[in-house]
């Protein structure tokens, strides 16, 4: 019943445009030293460490699910520094809502069977490298690669699915060479993470003006996402392809076939209950006690890569485009909604969608807030079919 609910739910949505998704930042705290990121505690940035109030988040939820945000991504900091980060998945999972956490994975054996039975499905862990050594060096976390495999290991039995989220970095010389390090580690697919240009401008500090690791010139950028492209074939990946055909427009100055929706479709909360249209924005929309009132926000934004935000625009904007249509034909402008609808763009978005439909599809489950049954021989199946790559 949960499910049919959650599929009728969907359809409602598309009226609108589609789910929305929200980034949350629960933590400004972190255990690691990464050199491209300012949360780093070796650099003395962060200040005051600020924790989100679990006491509060189920009030903030349903403000954001009145506004049509069915999936929530927890991120920090170093997300499981929250002792109650459980807590909140669980209240998520209440609410008809998807959870998704990324992680370094340094807490993960431990509190695995905390977060499952909360009903968390998708865990994305950070991965810097192939060179699990040179991966643990810029962590600051001698160890890491074995706790990684420690959780990964267990991840199935429990109907979880593990990603690795990597930043497209210079630690990546050979992206063939991901492919079987990513298998070794136990993933089921990598999501690669676009390195930004420029400081943030919310509260977040996941960049370092003082890094060279994200030192790209444009030409070096747009062939590391030619090289992304090469290792499909060896290894599912989530981002997609007419996303990195758009960012690889944006760095040669040439026109972007979609628009963000940050402000629209996604958004980014922080430790304060601040809600930003993005995490790259300078200012934030309002506080999330005043996003019931608050319009959205949709101005055809390209100004940054961020792939959290274009990845997702891309993926919604069939939806978005149904929407647009059928306000144009309830308002009798049919040929503006033929118009909407015959744009190849929606297209590619459909194409976008079909291409990571297997991997999507145990991304938009519902996990059940009891402890999870075994999985199935169907799953178990299907999670080796995508570690192979096939």
């Amino acid at each position: 019943m949960a499910s049919l609910a959650h599929a009728w739910d969907m359809v409602k949505l598309v009226a609108r445009g589609g789910p929305a998704l929200c980034n949350v930042a629960v933590t400004n705290a972190c255990n690691a030293t990464c050199d491209f990121c300012n949360f780093a505690y070796d650099k003395g940035r962060v200040g005051k460490l600020r924790w989100i109030d679990a006491g509060r988040f189920d009030e903030a939820l349903a403000i954001l699910h009145a506004r049509d945000i069915r999936y929530v991504s927890f991120f920090g900091g170093e997300t499981l520094l929250h002792p109650r980060l459980h807590e909140m998945v669980a209240m998520v999972v209440k609410r008809g809502m998807v959870p998704a956490l990324i992680t370094n994975g340094w807490r993960l054996p431990q509190r695995l069977d905390q977060l499952a039975a909360a009903g968390l499905k998708t865990v994305y862990v950070s991965i810097d490298s192939a060179d699990m050594a040179e991966h643990e060096a810029n962590r600051g976390l001698r160890g890491l690669g074995k706790r990684i495999r420690a959780a990964t290991a267990r991840m199935p039995k429990l109907s979880m699915i593990p990603l690795a989220q990597v930043t497209i970095s210079k630690f990546i010389k050979d992206y063939a060479a991901l492919a079987p390090a990513l298998r070794d580690l136990g993933f089921a697919a990598v999501s690669f993470s676009y390195p930004q240009r420029a400081a943030l401008g919310s509260t977040t500090l996941a960049w370092s003006s003082d890094s060279k690791l994200m030192a790209f010139s444009d030409d070096e950028l747009v062939a590391a996402f030619g090289a992304v492209e090469s290792l499909r074939g060896a290894f599912p990946v989530t981002n997609p392809r007419a996303s990195m055909s758009d960012m690889q427009r944006h760095l040669k100055g040439e026109t972007e076939h979609f628009a963000c929706y940050g402000g629209f479709k996604s958004f980014y909360m922080d430790w304060n209950f601040d809600l930003w249209r993005c995490d790259a924005w300078n200012k934030p929309m309002c506080s999330v006690w005043d996003f019931p009132d608050t319009p959205f926000v949709r101005d055809g934004c390209t100004a940054c890569i961020a792939d959290c935000y274009r990845d997702s625009s891309v993926m919604l904007h069939f939806a978005v485009s149904l929407s647009d249509a059928f306000g144009n034909a309830r308002n009798g402008h049919v040929v503006s909604a033929l118009k909407t609808l015959a744009n190849r763009r929606n297209l590619e978005s459909l194409g976008a969608i079909s291409q990571n439909s297997a991997i999507l599809s145990k991304l938009a489950q519902v996990g059940s807030h009891r402890r999870p049954a075994a999985p199935s021989k169907r799953l178990n199946t299907e999670f080796r079919r995508l570690q192979s790559g096939a």
